[in-house]
């Protein structure tokens, strides 16, 4: 039993430190999407400052914008068909990318964009941290003195 817990209270902590880790290093999430005729798509990166997006939208014709966290304007287009744009956020937070389908046909809206991982991922790592711990410690009972 003092083996079991010993080896089940490392693998904890190896787990939680490296979810710890992982929860702070910005993540590259992709997307590719359709957006049908009369649809809005709403994208919401959370961004930290210096991370990057890249956003493609193809197709029909359509409005795009893409917002700051407090919600100021970086760049704005009406009745487009085709729109490339490159992203580096200035600001830390929720960027907004919104992208209404005023055409006929549906939209390919392709990209990536870097995001930081939520608050609660952080604190799951470090109650992994905790578990471990304790589980060690209930383990240095059972070993036979």
């Amino acid at each position: 039993m003092f083996y079991a817990a010993i080896a089940a209270g490392i693998a904890f902590i190896v787990i939680g430190a490296a979810s710890s880790i992982y929860s702070n290093i910005a993540v590259d999430v992709s997307f590719n999407d359709k957006v049908k005729p009369g649809s809005p798509d709403i994208l919401t990166p959370d961004m930290n400052v210096g991370n990057t997006a890249s956003v493609a939208v193809n197709g029909s014709t359509f409005n795009i914008k893409i917002e700051d966290p407090d919600r100021k304007l970086i760049t704005s287009k009406n009745n487009v068909t085709s729109f490339n744009y490159d992203l580096t956020a200035q600001k830390a937070g929720q960027h907004r990318i919104e992208i209404m389908n005023i055409g006929s046909t549906e939209l390919a809206v392709t990209g990536h964009a870097q995001t930081k991982a939520s608050p609660l991922a952080l604190s799951g790592a470090l109650m992994l941290l905790v578990t471990g711990v304790i589980v060690i410690g209930l383990g240095l009972r059972f070993r036979g003195n």
